[in-house]
């Protein structure tokens, strides 16, 4: 915990609300104790009831704050909970919601949790401890995704587990290890006493994507799935790229292996983009080559055969490059390229394929049509 911060437990909660107690006891008691400011559960209108029955009429909250301070942390004005801190999700009408069945439903609890999240992300005077123990898998995944949209530095994800020796509950019922009382387990029918027992809290290493985007937004969006899809615009591809090999003498690509057939203007193109040729000069560039102006002409087989062909032959021809890019892009795909755009992109789009990764052959030509750029490094050579 930073110096100065306030900071908040946010948990998502289901029917159990001892996920709340067992997080909260497990923060202050972990080597680094924290022990929260403010504590926000967000959970359905039956997960409310459950907490407020428990933990606040029945008195759980209060009696775990005054284990706390007799074992000597300092809660004076910590751990603030109440019923206004226990939120439920709304349903399309703005009612809390009962439960999570629909896939309606999961995008509304989705868009709750992000604006609940915001209120704390926004304010740099706060840093956030959020759970992910409680709920249905999908409400989890859904405040573990939420966290990964708006989590700073200093931001953490937590998820606790019930101590082994009581898995399958307990009598009494177990919320925090209290001394004193011994819990016998439902499962073995053995007895434990409280101060024996330990609930193990889990840091959640998780990728923080709020640099990637929020300089690129003027502001976030609104909702869950507008912000996943503006971020995914500013992120590189999430694909895995296949291997690509070009011998530049014979005029053929293999893709993991295979053999890409292509004609020698779609050869030629592909030969240029890898190149790291920009897309705006293309045109320009096969033009050329399909001139006598270039070296490799009378060497190679698929120059001479590009050459007298009608492709290129015309600069008033600027429909050449769509035709061929499309017929590249219809080659790649066949051959099993799902990520083809990367490659060779539509409409002028950048090229975000990692061309570090393709491999050459016969240098002498790739000097020749491509002018050997910085790209190209010696070890990007097979011969």
């Amino acid at each position: 915990m930073e110096k100065d911060k306030k900071a908040v437990l946010v948990a998502v909660v289901g029917t159990t609300p001892s996920i709340l107690t067992e997080t909260a006891w497990a923060l202050a008691h972990c080597d680094v104790p924290v022990v929260p400011d403010e504590v926000v559960a967000i959970t359905t209108k039956s997960g409310k009831r459950c907490l407020c029955e428990a933990l606040l009429e029945g008195g759980v909250w209060n009696d775990m704050l005054a284990c706390m301070k007799r074992s000597g942390l300092d809660v004076e004005g910590r751990l603030v909970f109440g019923s206004a801190s226990i939120r439920a999700i709304p349903d399309a009408h703005g009612n809390e919601i009962d439960d999570l069945r629909t896939g309606d439903d999961n995008l509304r609890a989705a868009n709750f949790m992000l604006s609940q999240l915001r209120q704390f992300t926004e304010d740099c005077g706060t840093e956030l401890h959020v759970s992910i123990a409680g709920g249905r898998k999908t409400m989890s995944a859904l405040m573990f995704s939420c966290m990964t949209l708006l989590g700073r530095d200093c931001d953490k994800v937590y998820h606790v587990l019930l101590p082994p020796a009581l898995e399958g509950g307990s009598e009494p019922p177990f919320f925090f290890p209290k001394k004193g009382t011994r819990y016998k387990s439902l499962l073995t029918g053995k007895s434990h006493a409280g101060a024996s027992l330990k609930s193990e809290l889990f840091e959640v290493p998780y990728v923080r994507m709020r640099g990637w985007y929020q300089e690129k937004f003027k502001s976030l969006p609104p909702n869950y799935g507008t912000l996943v899809s503006r971020v995914q615009e500013v992120a590189p591809p999430a694909v895995v790229y296949p291997e690509i090999e070009i011998d530049a003498w014979n005029g053929w690509v293999t893709l993991d292996g295979a053999t890409v057939p292509m004609s020698r203007p779609c050869f030629a193109t592909l030969l240029l983009i890898a190149g790291g040729c920009p897309i705006r000069d293309l045109h320009r560039r096969l033009l050329a080559l399909h001139g006598t102006e270039n070296h490799a002409s009378g060497k190679c087989d698929w120059i001479a055969t590009f050459q007298e062909g009608s492709l290129f032959s015309n600069e008033k021809f600027a429909e050449d490059l769509t035709k061929t890019m499309s017929n590249l892009r219809k080659s790649l795909a066949a051959a099993g390229f799902t990520a083809v755009e990367t490659l060779v992109p539509k409409r002028n789009a950048p090229v975000t394929f990692p061309l570090q990764r393709i491999k050459w052959r016969n240098r002498e030509i790739v000097a020749d049509v491509c002018g050997c750029p910085d790209l190209i490094k010696e070890s990007h050579f097979l011969v």
